[in-house]
């Protein structure tokens, strides 16, 4: 299938925001309402999106110590090294899987999740998974002393997005008997975003962009002796990003991240990365597929709301979470 810029930006927008944008998100991305629809329905029936997945926020709602961590790693079989981590790690929310040249320079899968000891997740995956190489990171720190309070609606319509996670708003609001209004405004302080850190859930599709002939989303693995803030300045204005802050993958290779729209544009985007002084790519890694594992969800409403009440009246959420 040929996507044309219009269906990539639905993509990152419903990544962003799922099925409930803004109307200023719909505005940034320059795509109205009824046309964001119309493509993530086409792409669904091209089977690029596979599906969606709800993941909750774990950290407020369990309160405590948490780290989300991402784990970098090549292995032989990444699919079912991927299917064994869900299966074993309580809390793994986003699994993506690579192709590479060279086959084996970058990581060919990713996975991110929720951790409490992330000693202890680190230890338990290197003895769970056989891998050529691998790598724990911690991404981000939070520390909630308090689990959030919700209201009952609040959490219904929390599980129901959950358990219906590619519902459209008009479908949410007629299921739980509210407007239209209310779920939108409701989601846009429970979702959460790079611009809303206190959010409770994420909404994301399962994307399978191999089935795309005409776009990818590429890293670039380059060897290089500029330091992450200089690399920085020298690639932003080509649509470049680093990965991760800079840190180099198997000690060695920093990656940078880019959109590519064809053949003809991957190699204009390498000719430029080597023609940098101090700068050689040595490979690329392909972002093949994105799986949102959330079979853990709704059971984190469930330990959230132990020992509380569910019939607090309709109020502001609070907003004292921050991120470390």
């Amino acid at each position: 299938m040929r996507v044309e810029r219009a269906d990539v930006a639905a993509i990152r927008l419903c990544e962003e925001r799922g099925m409930f944008p803004s109307d200023g998100d719909l505005a940034r991305y320059g795509i109205d309402r009824d046309e964001y629809r119309l493509r993530l329905g086409r792409l669904a029936t091209q089977r690029v999106i596979r599906g969606y997945g709800a993941v909750t926020v774990v950290p407020p709602l369990l309160r405590g110590d948490w780290v989300w961590a991402a784990l970098l790693a090549n292995v032989a079989r990444p699919l079912g090294a991927a299917n064994l981590l869900a299966a074993k790690l309580p809390y793994v929310a986003d699994i993506v899987l690579n192709s590479g040249l060279p086959q084996d320079l970058g990581p060919n899968l990713a996975v991110l999740f929720y951790a409490r000891d992330f000693q202890t997740a680190a230890r338990f995956i290197r003895g769970t998974i056989e891998m050529e190489h691998h790598e724990v990171h911690r991404v981000a720190d939070y520390s909630f002393p308090v689990k959030v309070a919700l209201s009952g609606p609040e959490r219904e319509l929390l599980r129901f997005l959950v358990a219906h996670p590619g519902a459209a708003p008009d479908e949410v609001a007629a299921a739980l008997d509210r407007p239209a209004d209310w779920v939108q405004a409701k989601l846009d302080r429970l979702s959460w975003t790079s611009e809303n850190r206190s959010g409770l859930i994420r909404i994301q599709p399962d994307v399978d962009w191999s089935r795309v002939e005409n776009f990818g989303h590429f890293h670039f693995a380059l060897v290089t002796g500029h330091r992450p803030d200089a690399l920085e300045k020298l690639l932003g204005e080509r649509g470049f990003e680093l990965v991760f802050n800079g840190r180099p993958y198997r000690e060695r290779y920093v990656q940078v991240e880019s959109d590519v729209w064809g053949i003809a544009d991957l190699m204009e985007r390498v000719s430029f990365l080597n023609s940098i002084g101090g700068v050689r790519v040595a490979g690329v890694t392909w972002n093949e597929r994105v799986f949102v594992n959330s079979t853990w969800a709704a059971g984190v409403f469930e330990q959230a709301g132990q020992g509380m009440s569910s019939s607090r009246p309709e109020q502001e959420p609070p907003g004292s979470a921050r991120q470390k």
